[in-house]
């Protein structure tokens, strides 16, 4: 099959998922032990076999769609900045393609509830199916704060019954009265949805990225993340403060919404400088900030191959000068002890 195919060739587990269960295979000779890795990490799933898409994005489609027939894209996402098969960074709307590509994507899949369908998509314009994941995301987010729907509550009330022209966001989007009962013809509206400014999102992973983003573990010491107007983000760290190598590196996301690409880049560089995290474990924050702030990314001239590209070619990370590390240290540690020694002292005169 793979021969036929021709190589390279995709080996992938359709139970995987979070890059599990994938595997790019060269030649012939390397076939018999990546397709066995697969098999391992992914026991009894069904496997496929697929010819290789070379310099593509990933793109996914937010559908919304209705027991009665109804159908809705809420705009694309564009999830190709990847490691090893894995979002790093997400980004909606997605600029990289037009807005009547994303309706043939919309229309080639039959579905009820809220899902998500992903593709490859290649640079002549022309696009695979990847699959359909019937949930959401933990990338919605993005798709939430460029449309203005609250995509759980229209799930579930897609899930009660409701058709899609009852649900009060759905109505706004496309310039209905809220709470009006009128039918919309998603087909040829009135009024037709644009994205409200742009957004950027960045998992932020317990992962080395001088080793090749090798996971790691231990104890979170402090967090310390402030949300603005445009900027939000959530952590999940154990009751103890603990990270574990037993699940997915992610511990974070974070989301930054501009009136363009370009600010809501500015916005999450921000946001990343700003965010403390003190453990005994590595981050990707220094990383993502290099990443957000390199040419070929600001420009959008990357694709799902373009992150291994500059971890292969060791693209480090910016870190301080190890003596002013220990300067700072020093001087947050005598401040600490001198408001502690000036705290005491006025409280003794009480």
């Amino acid at each position: 099959g793979a021969e036929r195919i021709g190589y390279p060739v995709i080996i992938k587990a359709s139970e995987g998922g979070g890059g599990k269960g994938i595997r790019k295979v060269e030649s012939v000779g390397d076939f018999p032990n990546l397709f066995r890795q697969v098999q391992a990490e992914v026991p009894g799933s069904p496997i496929f076999v697929m010819q290789l898409a070379q310099h593509a994005r990933h793109l996914e489609v937010q559908i919304l769609a209705d027991q009665y027939g109804h159908a809705i894209s809420l705009f694309g996402r564009d999830c190709s900045i990847q490691r090893r098969h894995q979002k790093i960074i997400e980004e909606a709307p997605a600029s990289v393609a037009t807005s009547l590509t994303f309706e043939q994507m919309e229309q080639m899949v039959g579905y009820v509830s809220a899902g998500t369908v992903e593709y490859l998509f290649s640079e002549d314009g022309s696009f695979h199916f990847l699959e359909l994941n019937p949930r959401l995301q933990v990338e919605h987010p993005c798709t939430e704060m460029i449309a203005d729907v609250n995509l759980p509550a229209a799930q579930l009330q897609i899930a009660m019954g409701i058709p899609l022209y009852r649900i009060k966001d759905i109505r706004v989007l496309f310039g209905e009265t809220p709470w009006g009962d009128s039918c919309i013809n998603f087909d040829a509206p009135h009024s037709v949805p644009s994205p409200r400014g742009h957004v950027i999102a960045a998992r932020i992973t317990s992962e080395n990225p001088d080793e090749g983003f090798k996971p790691s573990s231990g104890t979170v010491q402090e967090l310390n993340f402030r949300s603005s107007k445009n900027v939000w983000g959530y952590f999940s760290v154990g009751a103890t403060g603990g990270l574990h190598e037993f699940a997915d590196s992610q511990f974070g996301h974070c989301f930054s919404w501009g009136e363009n690409r370009e600010e809501a880049i500015s916005n999450m560089v921000v946001a990343l400088k700003e965010l403390s995290i003190r453990g005994d474990f590595r981050t990707t924050v220094e990383y993502l900030i290099k990443l957000l702030e390199t040419e070929s990314f600001r420009n959008n001239d990357i694709d799902t191959s373009w992150l291994d590209h500059l971890i292969a070619e060791k693209v480090q990370a910016e870190r301080p000068d190890t003596i002013l590390g220990v300067v700072c240290g020093a001087l947050h540690v005598a401040d600490a002890s001198f408001s502690k020694s000036m705290s005491d002292f006025l409280h003794s005169l009480e």
